[in-house]
């Protein structure tokens, strides 16, 4: 299930504060409001580059598939001449390392891609993951990974056809607010089931059904995502949820945030 939350308006503030002279309520909303579009504006860079850099993929995959199309059919009408000309026997092999050299240059560029985006894998959230779209792009990703050096140059449109797939739905789960059921535990190992609602793959915040157990998610490169307990904020958390599911009209809910 994929929400959107315009009127949400999520407040940021350490878990634990020292005791500080009092402000008005409307200083705090200043801040409050002055903090959110910062990180709006960062998270909005954020997708632009992802943008950007999706539209030079497949700039870049278009230019050369057609090169490598064009050099195709060279070469086969080249093959079907019987007595060409020295001249024209210098051109087709021309044309051949032409083809050859294109060849080369994706499939470098491909394997690159593929090493950097096996290394982001632990930065997909479980709903994602889950997504048959996204699973069939990572099973492919890791069987293409463990490809040996010999046949690397193999298949290599296709992969980079998934590598852009990946990206793109990636970068979908990123522009919403998803709300999921979950199955997670505390910090003696009970299991709960709770509901997550997670902000793109920035955060998440989860609470069980009776609100006696909360978590903030954060994701990491190394282990993925990690959830940690602040039952502290169980009543907030709930009010966001019911907020994003229309159970409760839209508020502000101040719950803390800090940058992955």
């Amino acid at each position: 299930m994929r929400l959107i939350l315009p009127t949400i308006l999520l407040g940021f503030s350490p878990l634990l504060q020292a005791q500080e002279p009092a402000i008005t309520p409307t200083e705090e909303l200043k801040v409050t409001i002055s903090q959110w579009v910062e990180t709006m504006r960062q998270i909005q860079e954020e997708e632009n580059e992802w943008t950007r850099d999706q539209e030079v993929l497949v700039n870049y995959r278009e230019g050369l598939e057609k090169e490598i199309e064009s050099l195709k059919v060279s070469i086969a009408d080249a093959k079907t001449k019987k007595d060409g000309s020295d001249a024209d026997s210098l051109k087709q092999t021309q044309e051949r390392d032409r083809y050859v050299a294109a060849k080369d240059e994706l499939s470098a560029m491909v394997r690159s891609l593929e090493e950097k985006m096996i290394k982001k894998l632990p930065l997909i959230p479980n709903p994602l993951r889950m997504e048959p779209k996204v699973a069939q792009a990572i099973e492919d990703l890791e069987r293409d990974i463990k490809l040996p050096e010999d046949k690397r140059d193999e298949g290599v449109s296709k992969r980079l056809l998934n590598l852009l797939n990946l990206a793109a739905e990636i970068e979908k789960f990123q522009q919403t607010v998803v709300l999921r059921q979950e199955l997670r535990s505390d910090s003696d190992g009970r299991e709960y089931n709770m509901k997550v609602v997670y902000f793109g793959l920035a955060i998440a915040y989860a609470v069980n059904d009776d609100g006696t157990l909360a978590l903030i998610g954060q994701p990491t490169e190394k282990d993925g995502w990690k959830f940690e307990e602040h039952s502290d904020l169980a009543d907030e958390i709930t009010g966001l949820i019911n907020s994003t599911t229309g159970d409760a009209d839209a508020a502000f809910v101040k719950l803390p945030f800090s940058q992955p």
